[in-house]
């Protein structure tokens, strides 16, 4: 029996504004769901629907009865007070149940009769694993990141990504016949995103996520829900299986349209050589007396067969033109200047910020044409470092020194430094290669005239690397760069960081992505003592 089943869904944001129509699939127990497709295709809407947050515009979402589900979204709250530990250790509830009775007791044990009590109450927690529950509580959090010392924390003085995190880890550790992840690898680090594929291996329970990671996708879909331009079909299989069949599909259809236009075309032109035909039996041949209506009934009879190949090519069934998306052109970056083979030397830099030092005697080169990573777990300096390298923050000691003819294109996480006011063709030009690859990013017409404020966080993204692609930089410094990007975004990035002359230094933990900068990948690995 399904858990869940979803049949003919339909969701409007206006009588007018249609997301998607005739969602019909079902989730099963043990069921792998991906649910892939372009930034604001729906595909976070439509988890919600599953969860039951939000009801569909049309159509039917019946859950079995008794049915739990557990959600981990793309945002936490800020407002809660509890500390870390205890907000992830509720996945457990009635462990953190007898828990919170054993710390209550315990702090009144100067009471007399309750050490009577407190006994009790710590033999109940022991006999529900309270201690081994909180022992995989905390590996789940050392798993997604958080350091010694930081459980105790409140959760509303965590940040955003930290907040998400917390989220996910009570997520994957509570028990529940469907758990719905939002982008689960936003925020993680290398070892995190193992740690959640194997925890996804391990469980029981059925899983329908929304991601654009790649070798996630791979390692966990067995059925991927694919949505685009309010189109939504199920392939069944696994994500590479999916891509593969799509692919077909698309084939299918470019040649189901194109056979179509071919026999348009001869309907027309058979109707254009009856209508000619009938012009000349109309008339009456020279020395014929009193044949006028004969050949003009003959003439009507031959307008009327093409008039009825006319309307079979205009009025029978149309097979509409595939959308085609637009290829990355021919990009050959004349405006980078060649710059000198040593691009930067880093000396013996250190950097700390309070009592906690991220690195010390860090020493590497970059050279002209080098792809350098820079890895290593959430807060060991990655993204300080590359600030560095930019010049917007300054090491505690050592030396960074740069080549000549150097010119810097960095790209943060957060874009902040977008102009708010301005719009994608103001920020990127208005170049033909500009906006052709806008469209490659997936940025839509009807969106590159908005200023940057009103976009989403994708929208900044591609717009930010548009730019730097675009800036005539030959050395691009990039901090998470396919974060809040589709598949396809990311595969279009990739395609044209490949012809891109100049240097590379990168902080990603995006496993395809840097694989696709190349096997002479050089990587800087911070936090390692």
């Amino acid at each position: 029996m399904s858990l869940l089943s979803s049949s003919g869904v339909a969701f409007h944001y206006s009588a007018s504004d249609a997301l998607f129509e005739n969602v019909t699939f079902s989730v099963d127990p043990g069921d792998r769901i991906a649910i892939v497709g372009p930034n604001g295709s729906g595909k976070s809407t439509l988890l919600n629907l599953l969860a039951g947050s939000l009801e569909p515009t049309r159509g039917t979402i019946v859950r079995r009865k008794g049915l739990s589900i557990v959600v981990a979204g793309q945002q936490l709250g800020a407002e809660r007070g509890e500390s870390l530990f205890d907000f992830v250790f509720q996945a457990y509830p009635e462990a953190a149940k007898l828990r919170a009775q054993t710390q209550f007791l315990e702090r009144r044990l100067t009471t007399p009769g309750v050490a009577t009590e407190y006994a009790t109450a710590v033999a109940d927690y022991q006999q529900a694993n309270g201690p081994a529950l909180e022992a995989r509580t905390i590996r789940a959090l050392r798993a997604l990141g958080f350091f010694p010392g930081e459980d105790g924390v409140p959760l509303c003085r965590l940040s955003g990504g930290q907040r998400t995190r917390a989220g996910l880890a009570r997520a994957l550790l509570a028990s529940a016949d469907l758990l719905l992840l939002d982008e689960p690898t936003n925020h993680l680090d290398l070892g995190g995103r193992v740690w959640l594929e194997e925890q996804l291996e391990l469980r029981q329970g059925a899983c329908v996520l929304v991601s654009h990671d790649r070798a996630l996708l791979r390692s966990f879909s067995r059925r991927v829900i694919d949505i685009e331009r309010g189109r939504v079909r199920v392939f069944p299989g696994s994500y590479d299986s999916y891509r593969e069949h799509r692919f077909l599909l698309e084939r299918q259809a470019w040649a189901e349209y194109q056979a179509f236009e071919r026999r348009k075309i001869a309907a027309d032109q058979a109707a254009e050589r009856r209508a000619r035909l009938a012009a000349r039996v109309a008339k009456t041949p020279p020395g014929v007396r009193g044949g006028k209506d004969h050949y003009a009934r003959k003439a009507a009879k031959v307008a009327r067969t093409a008039r009825i190949l006319r309307e079979r090519s205009t009025h029978g069934p149309q097979v509409r033109k595939p959308w085609e998306e637009q290829a990355i052109p021919p990009l050959l970056f004349d405006q980078v200047e060649r710059g000198n083979d040593t691009v930067l030397i880093v000396r013996e830099i250190s950097k700390s910020y309070d009592a906690k030092c991220l690195f010390t005697g860090l020493d590497f080169q970059v050279r002209r044409g080098e792809r350098v990573a820079i890895q290593g777990a959430n807060g060991a300096g990655k993204s300080t470092l590359l600030k560095i390298l930019a010049g917007q923050e300054h090491p505690d000691s050592g030396t960074v020194t740069f080549g000549l003819n150097l010119r810097l294109g960095w790209f943060a996480q957060d874009v902040e430094h977008l102009d708010p006011d301005q719009t994608a063709l103001e920020i990127c030009g208005t170049s033909t290669v500009a906006r052709t690859l806008l469209a490659c990013l997936r940025v839509r017409p009807d969106r590159i005239n908005r200023p940057a404020r009103e976009l989403s966080a994708g929208e900044r993204t591609k717009i930010a690397l548009v730019h730097l692609l675009l800036s005539g930089a030959n050395v691009l410094l990039l901090d998470e760069p396919t974060n809040h990007l589709e598949v396809e975004a990311q595969e279009a990035f990739e395609q044209a960081l490949v012809a891109y002359p100049g240097s590379i230094v990168v902080a990603s933990h995006d496993r395809a992505f840097l694989a696709s900068l190349g096997d002479d990948l050089k990587s800087i690995v911070l936090g390692q003592g």
